[in-house]
C-alpha cells in the first residue's frame, strides 16, 4: 500500500470512528448541552475558588454550590408536601366532586351518558393513567442516570474546559489557527454571558416570587420562591408550575381573591416579564445579541426540542452570534 493510499485509508477510518462516536452520544446530546450550560453557570465560582485551590477542588466546590442546595431544597420540599397533604381538608374536594355530579344530573346532558357508561370511561382512564405512571417510573430511572452524567461531565468541563481550545486549535489548519482563536474567544464570551444571565434571571424571579407569596401569605413562601427560581431556569418548566398549583389550591379553598391575585401576579411578573422583558435586557446588556434571538434560544428551542432545547438553543444561537460579531461586525476573521 502506497503512502497516499494509506493516508486516505487512515482518514477514512478516523471519519468512520467519529461517525460511530456521534451515533453513540447522539441520544445523550442533551447531557452534553446541559453540562456545558451548567459549567458556564458555575464558571464564576470556579474562577473564584481557583485563586486558592487546585483545579479539581475548585471544580468540586463550584459544582457543590449548585448541587447540594438543590438536594436540600428537594428534601425540604418533600417534607413540606407531606405536611401539606396531611393538613389538607379532603372534604373540600368531595364537596366539589359532589357539586359536579349534581350539576350533571340536573343538566340536559343527563340523558346522553348513563352512570354505567360514565363508570366505564372512568375505569379506562384510571388504567391508562396507571400505564402512563409505570412508564414514567422507568423514565425517572433513565433521567437519574442522565443527571449523574451531567454532574460528572460538568465537573470535567469546569476542571479541563480551558484545554478544549488547545485541542480545537491543534486540529485547525495553520492558515486558520489565528482566526479560530479569535472566534473561540467570541464564542466563550457569548456562552458565558448567555448562561450567566440565566442565573441572574433566576435570582430576580426568586425575589419577585417571594414578594408575591408574602403578599398572599403563602405558607413556606421562601421554599416556594426558591423552587420557582429554579424552575425559571427552564422556560418550559417555568415558574407557572409553582404559582398555578398554589392559585388552584386557594381557588378550591374558596379564597378567590388570593387565587386571582396570585394568577395575575404570576403571569405578569413571573412569566411574561421575565421571558419577554428581563431576559432580553440582561442578555443585551452583557452580550450584543438581538432580543429576537434571545426568544429563539430560550423559548422557541425548548418548545421545539423539549427540555434539551434549553441548553441546545443557546449553544446554537450563541455560536452563530459569535460568528456574526467576529466576521461581519468587528471583521476580525
Amino acid at each position: 500500500m502506497r503512502f497516499n493510499e494509506f493516508k486516505y485509508f487512515r482518514k477514512g477510518v478516523i471519519i468512520g470512528l467519529l461517525i460511530v462516536l456521534l451515533y453513540i452520544i447522539w441520544p445523550f446530546i442533551d447531557v452534553l448541552a446541559y453540562s456545558c450550560a451548567f459549567a458556564y453557570m458555575a464558571l464564576p465560582l470556579y474562577k473564584l475558588f481557583r485563586k486558592k485551590f487546585s483545579r479539581a477542588v475548585s471544580a468540586g466546590l463550584a459544582l457543590s454550590i449548585y448541587v447540594i442546595p438543590i438536594m436540600v431544597i428537594t428534601i425540604y420540599a418533600l417534607f413540606a408536601v407531606i405536611d401539606f397533604i396531611f393538613s389538607f381538608n379532603i372534604n373540600v374536594i368531595e364537596e366539589y366532586i359532589s357539586g359536579v355530579f349534581n350539576l350533571y344530573t340536573s343538566s340536559i346532558f343527563n340523558g346522553f351518558v348513563n352512570e354505567q357508561t360514565l363508570t366505564k370511561y372512568i375505569d379506562e382512564f384510571v388504567k391508562y393513567f396507571i400505564n402512563q405512571l409505570s412508564g414514567k417510573i422507568f423514565d425517572t430511572g433513565y433521567l437519574i442516570i442522565k443527571v449523574i452524567m451531567v454532574i460528572f461531565i460538568t465537573f470535567y468541563f469546569l476542571k479541563e474546559g480551558d484545554k478544549a481550545e488547545n485541542v480545537i486549535i491543534s486540529f485547525t489548519p495553520n492558515e486558520y489557527k489565528e482566526k479560530m482563536k479569535i472566534y473561540l474567544e467570541y464564542l466563550h464570551d457569548s456562552y458565558k454571558n448567555l448562561f450567566i444571565s440565566c442565573v441572574s434571571l433566576s435570582i430576580i424571579i426568586t425575589i419577585l416570587s417571594y414578594i408575591g407569596y408574602l403578599i398572599v401569605g403563602v405558607p413556606y413562601a421562601e421554599l416556594f420562591a426558591v423552587v420557582t427560581g429554579i424552575f425559571a431556569l427552564l422556560p418550559i418548566l417555568g415558574g407557572w408550575m409553582v404559582y398555578i398549583p398554589i392559585a388552584i389550591y386557594y381557588f378550591i379553598t374558596h379564597d378567590y381573591t388570593k387565587a386571582i391575585f396570585l394568577f395575575i401576579y404570576g403571569e405578569l411578573m413571573l412569566s411574561i416579564a421575565p421571558d419577554f422583558v428581563i431576559r432580553p435586557y440582561l442578555v443585551k446588556k452583557e452580550v450584543d445579541i438581538h432580543p429576537v434571538l434571545v426568544i429563539v434560544a430560550f423559548l422557541m428551542a425548548p418548545l421545539s426540542l423539549g427540555l434539551s432545547g434549553f441548553a441546545i438553543g443557546p449553544l446554537v444561537v450563541g455560536a452563530l452570534n459569535a460568528f456574526y460579531l467576529a466576521k461581519y461586525r468587528d471583521k476580525k476573521i
